[in-house]
């Protein structure tokens, strides 16, 4: 019983051979040759190209010669992709094989650049959030992170995570990673959103917190808060607090002198309150 005669893998790379542990460019015309020695056998040998991990091959055979081409343009999906030419011939009623592979190494631009955030892109105040940026190259790439400032990208660090262990409203913005290496960049994306509690709440009375039985006043209340708030106006009645109504203002068409008093304005979302008051004083013509 003879073995096989192994089959021999080549590696051209733009019609020229090189070494299989050499790095072949993206774009690349790749050929795969497989040769063997022929035999003297009923049915004549076969030579079948397989893959790990498997993707799709097309080969052209000239099996009088006994060779096999497998011709591609190097991608990134070939990259680190091992093939296998099998010989096969049946000898004395027995299937023989015998095997020759290559691992294909491709040098290639940065491809699927991703931001990802921890714990989410929407965080409260004083917490802490990671960015990771994550892409596929060969060979690695350096990641840099900036940031939009006034319609700038303004540049923050370099790495692959951008942390912020104490979150203030001023982070709140779009980040921007970059992925890059000697063949290419690109770049990902990731909108940081900061809520917080209402602060710095305040009634404003237009034209004025005293005002002219008759006239009319308006109480306008604003804060700054994210998510946005909900505005409620109350005024003290007998040393309660009676509710109003709801929404940044609060007008008084024709005042009287019922209308003097405290109004208070609480602005309330999610994650707190904050309450701010005025005095209407309502002077008699």
């Amino acid at each position: 019983d003879r073995s096989p005669p192994k089959p021999r893998v080549q590696l051209y790379v733009e019609q020229k051979e090189v070494q299989g542990q050499e790095e072949v460019l993206e774009g690349s015309s790749v050929s795969l040759r497989c040769s063997a020695e022929t035999l003297c056998s009923s049915p004549p040998p076969t030579l079948t190209w397989s893959s790990t991990p498997r993707i799709p091959l097309s080969d052209s055979s000239r099996l009088q010669e006994l060779i096999s081409d497998l011709n591609f343009t190097a991608t990134h999906r070939e990259h680190g992709v091992t093939f296998t030419c099998t010989i096969t011939y049946q000898l004395q009623d027995k299937i023989k094989t015998a095997q020759d592979s290559i691992t294909v190494h491709v040098q290639y631009s940065p491809k699927n650049t991703a931001v990802s955030v921890l714990p989410s892109s929407s965080v409260l105040e004083g917490s802490s959030v990671t960015l990771i940026c994550s892409s596929d190259a060969n060979p690695a790439v350096n990641y840099t992170w900036s940031r939009e400032s006034e319609g700038q990208l303004k540049q923050l660090q370099t790495g692959q995570n951008l942390t912020f262990n104490r979150t203030d409203p001023t982070h709140r913005g779009w980040y921007h990673c970059t992925a890059q290496n000697q063949h290419g960049s690109q770049n990902s994306s990731v909108m940081l959103d900061i809520q917080y509690s209402p602060k710095n709440i305040s009634v404003l009375a237009i034209p004025s917190s005293s005002v002219l039985e008759g006239s009319s006043v308006t109480l306008i209340c604003s804060s700054d808060a994210n998510p946005a708030v909900n505005y409620t106006w109350s005024r003290e009645s007998e040393g309660q607090l009676k509710q109003l109504q709801t929404g940044d203002t609060l007008t008084f068409n024709r005042t009287d002198p019922t209308h003097r008093g405290w109004y208070h304005c609480t602005a309330q979302n999610q994650h707190g309150s904050q309450n701010s008051s005025v005095k209407l004083d309502i002077q008699c013509e």
